[in-house]
């Protein structure tokens, strides 16, 4: 409604006013309206609205009403088109400030995928998205630079495929965004038909141009049809002119990285690779208590073949053994030159039973390969497995290399475990490995079967290490350090073998005698575990984790820093466990509850400051972190 005071009187007329974009709708609506008089909204010569004025209960409107009406008309044009003009504005500055956030978080790291996550998460906000890509055109490829996804992607990251046939293909072509308002109406490219497949309804592909040229796309896609506007894009076309030049940086420096790991030879990794993911495996193996296996594979007679053919014959060779490998090994297996004719394989989560699977359909394809040359090629290699043959990257290495040469040295063109060397007399180095590898079997056979005893305690020492784990990286030490940590959290209650079930599972208070008798498990379980050298590193911890920080522990009374750091770590995650397990005589506290007690014991019963960095961990740590498994048994193969 509006009111519009006149001299003597107050007109009342209903009154309407729009955009003009479809003219026809605009006159249906008049038409349902009993109108009698229409006044053009005009700014600048432009038609900005239209104010209809209904019939008067009474008479007619005179020409000194309508001409009044006509000069409010011209004040309420400059009225609107300023607010309109100052919406616009807000809208402009939001949108910038939003390109502008979203810029400096891709710019905040020349790895994309690293912060592409938090860049989706931001963008989410204004746009539905469900999945989200960054491209890059290399030659006739297509290859998958950053993906974001809470759907599962067709592709992933590092992925290349054919350019030909996809909307990027298009988008470079035409050099202008596109817009598939519903892919399962119609999908014109063979890549939007996987998007389909995959849950994604409309999609849109934004050009990413810099110097001129296309480079690669921004997709973004929904699993919502016909869900993006023209705003919409016009705002993702804005963001990719922001980013394009920060996204090819990171192309730039991707591509920098990638050759200063690759072998330009073979196409394989190369040394200074295998280094880093050596490392990064055993840490991430020692974490999650699976096994790892390190093949090292070294050509046999290849210097006769270099004399013979020579070198640039030997290099051909050397590539097309890089090119075997990759094609025979698995997804989950990486290959490097390791350095001359020597080569290494990582196999992830992998036995060494399953290792040696791998390895031989490896030197069987080089035999077959290289049988019609004039001096046939074939391959030795040595197997080791992590933790049985060795628990840091030292020691893994020096198995496998002393199996490589013990494969040599046996005939050649073979593959060898560290566990099926025949104890040679003038190797006792290899005995001793193998005599430790039995008793750690044993071992850690009899841990599973301590839990076993007790399906309230079943999982413990598992998640003891999680929190022991978490708690040594907190602290930032050394790879070694965390190593023994992990293998003293789960052998650390193995001296209870030697307690009654009675008295373990006994639901109320212990008798003094009893509990006695529980003192005794850190000094069993450090006699059991000494049997194995390779564990020394873990004795400490073991045997001290119920000592105390005031001196009122067992089984030696230690007090303060004379208990050892893995001891301490120890006592907090043996502690944080217990109190949040159910027990047969009591309900678990929650964490919140556990930390209160951990913050009343700091200083008494716990190290302070070791307390205070763990604290964050009670609180962030989630059941699936800490899942109860079984303790693995390491097997002979």
């Amino acid at each position: 409604m509006i009111f519009l005071q006149t001299s003597g009187f107050v007109l009342v007329a209903r009154f309407m006013t729009v955009f003009v974009r479809n003219i026809s709708s605009e006159i249906e609506q008049l038409k349902s309206l009993v109108v009698e008089l229409l006044f053009p909204i005009i700014s600048r010569g432009n038609l900005i609205g239209i104010l209809a004025l209904s019939q008067k209960d009474t008479g007619k409107y005179t020409l000194d009403e309508a001409n009044f009406v006509e000069s409010t008309v011209s004040q309420v044009a400059i009225s609107l088109e300023k607010e309109y003009l100052q919406q616009e504005l807000g809208k402009r500055e939001q949108e910038l400030a939003i390109i502008n956030r979203l810029a400096l978080v891709i710019t905040s790291s020349l790895n994309i995928q690293e912060v592409y996550d938090k860049f989706t998460e931001i963008l989410r906000g204004i746009i539905s998205i469900d999945l989200s890509i960054i491209t890059q055109i290399e030659d006739n490829n297509l290859i998958f630079s950053a993906v974001s996804s809470s759907v599962k992607s067709p592709w992933k990251v590092g992925e290349k495929i054919r350019l030909k046939g996809t909307a990027t293909e298009w988008v470079h072509t035409h050099r202008k965004s596109l817009i598939e308002t519903d892919l399962k109406a119609d999908n014109a490219f063979y890549t939007s038909k996987e998007y389909y497949q995959h849950g994604i309804r409309s999609i849109v592909y934004i050009p990413l141009i810099t110097q001129d040229e296309v480079m690669g796309s921004l997709i973004i896609g929904s699993r919502q049809s016909e869900v993006y506007n023209m705003n919409q894009i016009n705002l993702l076309e804005r963001l990719a002119a922001h980013i394009s030049t920060a996204v090819a940086n990171s192309f730039l420096y991707t591509k920098a990285e990638q050759r200063a790991r690759i072998d330009e030879l073979t196409g394989l990794y190369n040394r200074r690779h295998f280094d880093e993911a050596l490392n990064h495996e055993i840490d991430r193996h020692s974490r999650y208590g699976s096994m790892v296996s390190l093949a090292i594979m070294d050509l046999d007679n290849f210097k006769k073949y270099n004399d013979i053919l020579g070198h640039v014959a030997g290099d051909k060779l050397l590539a097309h053994v890089g090119h075997l490998m990759q094609s025979t090994i698995r997804n989950i297996d990486t290959a490097f030159r390791y350095g001359g004719d020597e080569f290494a394989i990582i196999m992830p989560h992998t036995s060494a039973e399953n290792s040696l699977k791998v390895t031989e359909r490896i030197r069987n394809t080089i035999l077959t390969e290289t049988l019609g040359k004039v001096t046939p090629v074939s391959a030795s290699i040595g197997i080791a497995s992590w933790p049985n043959d060795g628990l840091t990257v030292d020691h893994l290495l020096n198995a496998a290399d002393t199996a490589l040469y013990h494969a040599k040295n046996t005939g050649g063109n073979r593959c060898c475990l560290v566990s099926q060397m025949l104890p040679l007399s003038s190797d006792i180095e290899i005995n001793t490995q193998k005599s430790d590898k039995e008793t750690l079997n044993t071992i850690y056979a009899l841990a599973s079967t301590i839990e076993a005893r007790d399906t309230y305690t079943f999982g413990h020492s598992q998640k003891v290490r999680a929190y022991a784990v978490a708690l040594a990286e907190a602290l930032k030490l050394p790879l070694e350090k965390v190593i023994a940590i992990s293998h003293a959290a789960l052998l650390h209650d193995i001296g209870k073998i030697g307690i009654y079930d009675e008295i373990l599972n006994k639901p109320g208070k212990l008798e003094k005698s009893e509990f006695e008798l529980i003192k005794t498990h850190p000094d069993l379980s450090r006699m059991i575990v000494g049997h194995v050298a390779s564990l020394t590193p873990c004795l400490q911890g073991i045997h001290q984790h119920h000592e105390r920080w005031d001196g009122k522990g067992y089984p030696n009374s230690l007090k303060g820093e004379a208990i050892s750091l893995e001891g301490r770590i120890l006592a907090i995650a043996d502690s944080f466990d217990a109190m949040t397990s159910k027990r047969p005589y009591r309900a678990p506290l929650s964490s919140k509850e556990a930390v209160q007690e951990l913050k009343r014991c700091a200083g008494t019963q716990f190290d302070p400051k070791l307390i205070e960095a763990f604290i964050p961990i009670a609180l962030s740590i989630t059941p699936e972190d800490v899942k109860a498994k079984p303790i693995p048994i390491i097997p002979d193969d």
